[in-house]
């Protein structure tokens, strides 16, 4: 099942996406989409979808980010062996965790902003792991039954920014600088988070080709880790890294600018886009 926010006809809503268009849930579940990532919420989502005819077609609807501002939104920087190799950095001894906000991203077909004091935007694609149930000092080996799906991030850096001081926050957290969607694919139809292809195409060239096998803390990890100094909630975010090609990784570097068309697929999750425009 794939769940995702959208606006029609001027109103904000949820459903899950079907061949063709999208089975509204907005008034036959309770709450939003993140209250309904619940494993019985999820199973009664799933009951109404099963067999039914969308609601409003693809082209009629415009996409939202598939979480609200409200989730904890942590990212993973340095977590695949090939992009550490790229840019010459020792491989870690854990996780190096850091913080986004919701306002830095853009949803599925959305419109980027250049940033406005820097040439050096980068991309990166990144499978997400969205939260289902609240997790606490979990282990490893239950942290999967955690995770109700995966959605793909677009970990925009403006990398100038990220290297002024110690800390990288303010390049990962430029106004609309990142992506985010285009759905949520619950964790059934997604399958193992270990093995999926990873893939960026900017213009149409292909840029990225990562698996997600080259991940040195995994999703299970990662949520185990986190979990033990906070509590995980439905609709919280893990952003786990990005694998070799980013811009940075080129000599000379390949940097975003107005106008490029930017694409990332994950198998079994989907394809999430937007472009790159003019600083706000």
């Amino acid at each position: 099942m794939r769940l995702a926010n959208y606006v029609h006809d001027g109103r904000e809503r949820f459903g899950a996406v079907v061949d063709g268009g999208v089975v509204d849930l907005t008034e036959r579940l309770a709450g939003g989409l993140a209250d309904n990532l619940v494993p019985d919420r999820l199973a009664a989502a799933r009951e109404l979808v099963s067999g039914a005819k969308p609601d409003v077609g693809l082209d009629e609807i415009g996409w939202r980010l598939p979480v609200t501002a409200s989730g904890k939104i942590f990212c993973v920087g340095q977590n695949y062996a090939s992009h550490i190799t790229e840019m010459g950095l020792s491989m870690p001894k854990a996780p190096s965790i850091f913080s986004r906000f919701a306002r830095s991203f853009v949803p599925h077909r959305g419109h980027m902003a250049m940033p406005s004091h820097s040439e050096q935007f980068d991309y990166e694609a990144e499978l997400t792991a969205v939260i289902g149930r609240p997790a606490r000092r979990v282990g490893e080996e239950e942290a999967l039954d955690h995770v109700a799906g995966y959605t793909i991030c677009n970990d925009g850096s403006v990398r100038d920014w990220q290297r002024r001081g110690p800390q990288v926050a303010p390049g990962k957290n430029w106004e609309e600088s990142g992506m985010l969607g285009p759905w949520i694919t619950t964790a059934d139809e997604a399958g193992d988070p270990a093995d999926m292809t990873v893939v960026t195409r900017i213009n149409g060239e292909e840029r990225q080709h990562g698996h997600t096998g080259d991940l040195v803390f995994p999703v299970a990890y990662l949520v185990s880790y986190i979990s033990t100094f906070i509590t995980l909630e439905p609709g919280d975010l893990i952003i786990t890294g990005s694998p070799h090609g980013v811009a940075a990784g080129f000599d000379p570097p390949k940097w975003l600018k107005p106008g490029d068309e930017v694409e990332m697929e994950i198998s079994r999750v989907g394809t999430l886009s937007a472009d790159v425009a003019a600083p706000r």
